[in-house]
């Protein structure tokens, strides 16, 4: 049972944002401190990036916990069950096969778990600084 009212629920939603997260900020940070360029959330790239080299073509997404269903950090809600693993089932089908076209494309694909950037910064950055300098 869900304790928040219907209109409580709808203005937590709404306040979830798909960019601009905080995991996505603090890689941004320091990628711009080493001065690397980048683009952010390519429309025009299958997946939508949060972080994409267009030259060295290579898309970096970094995913939710939650929403992409880490393999031991995910915790279902235990409101509306139903919904909720339908709804996180999908993002993750959905994941494979953008990262499968990219490469199929010619893109690199580096996907780091929104933990990863909160423990170890440095090692995430120095993952995509390694792809970026091949």
């Amino acid at each position: 049972m869900d304790n928040l009212t219907p209109e409580q629920r709808k203005k937590n939603m709404q306040n979830i944002r798909s960019k601009g997260t905080l995991p996505e900020r603090i890689v941004m940070s320091e990628l711009r401190k080493a001065g690397i360029y980048f683009s952010t959330y390519a429309n025009n790239i299958i997946g939508k990036p949060d972080i994409v080299f267009r030259r060295k073509k290579i898309a970096v997404f970094i995913d939710s916990d939650f929403w992409h269903k880490h393999p031991t950090r995910f915790i279902l809600p235990q409101s509306n069950t139903n919904y909720w693993i339908n709804k996180i089932n999908r993002n993750q089908l959905r994941d494979k096969p953008v990262s499968k076209e990219l490469r199929k494309t010619g893109w690199r694909v580096i996907r780091i778990w929104e933990y990863d950037v909160k423990k170890s910064t440095n090692k995430c950055v120095k993952r995509i600084l390694k792809e970026y300098n091949k």
